[in-house]
């Protein structure tokens, strides 16, 4: 089994975009450009929490750690969107690293709602590393899905709202923000995100809201107008009977 420090980001990424090729997110990235998104985030993140730990909670290897973290930001999709198994992820990488991706891996053979509770249960008990990543890509997803309603507006709504749905429920399952400062502080970050692209979803409610009344206000005074104009030169026309009484003059 490879130790942390002899894993290569190279055959990680390598691998990883071998997982992906082709693939997209639900707005539409590129799936290997999110994960790379992710795991720069997640080591921002982790370099920022064990530095924030005391000298006595501090693990031993925390280098080592941060480098599995950035691996697993990397392949955290691997085994929701490919063939690639368990084994395949732990040989590329080590066991380590595929245990957390296990971790972050929702099981497809699950209806919808059944899914993201067992996924939610395992990620509230999975270690710190996992539950950094897990917000990491949180935080990517919510910021990739405001982009995505700010470029397409009201027609997305919808797919959005559900994303947001979604990524709130799976903060909540981070329960080591209730213990460590750090994690708490971006998981309140990413609240804030979902909170801004609720607010926007709103605004883009009210705003299809104003077009359809203005359409139907315009709609209505264009029927008034050509009501009015119809009339108008219904007005303006000689009636049949005057033209009959001014052609017997004429005679």
């Amino acid at each position: 089994m490879k130790k942390t420090d002899e894993l290569s980001i190279k055959t990680t990424a390598d691998f990883a975009k071998l997982c992906y090729a082709g693939k997209k997110t639900r707005v539409g990235e590129d799936l290997y450009t999110h994960c790379r998104a992710v795991a720069t985030q997640a080591e921002k993140m982790a370099h920022k929490f064990y530095g924030d730990l005391r000298a006595e909670r501090l693990p031993e290897n925390p280098k080592e750690i941060i480098a599995a973290i950035v691996h697993c930001g990397l392949l955290h999709e691997a085994l929701n969107v490919s063939a690639c198994a368990f084994e395949n992820i732990a040989e590329s990488t080590n066991v380590q690293v595929a245990a957390i991706v296990a971790a972050l891996s929702r099981d497809f053979r699950l209806i919808e709602t059944k899914r993201d509770i067992e996924f939610r249960g395992r990620l509230s008990q999975s270690s710190v590393s996992a539950q950094l990543v897990a917000v990491a890509d949180i935080i990517c997803t919510a910021f990739s899905a405001q982009q995505f309603l700010k470029k397409h507006g009201r027609p997305q709504v919808t797919a959005v709202k559900k994303i947001i749905s979604q990524l709130d429920g799976d903060l909540m399952a981070v329960h080591a923000a209730n213990k460590y400062y750090v994690l708490r502080v971006y998981v309140h970050a990413a609240r804030n995100i979902i909170g801004d692209i609720g607010k926007e979803i709103k605004e883009c409610k009210q705003a299809a809201k104003l077009q359809k009344l203005n359409l139907q206000t315009t709609k209505k005074l264009r029927e008034c107008q050509n009501t009015a104009q119809l009339k108008k030169a219904a007005k303006s026309k000689p009636s049949s009977k005057r033209k009959t009484k001014s052609n017997k003059t004429e005679k």
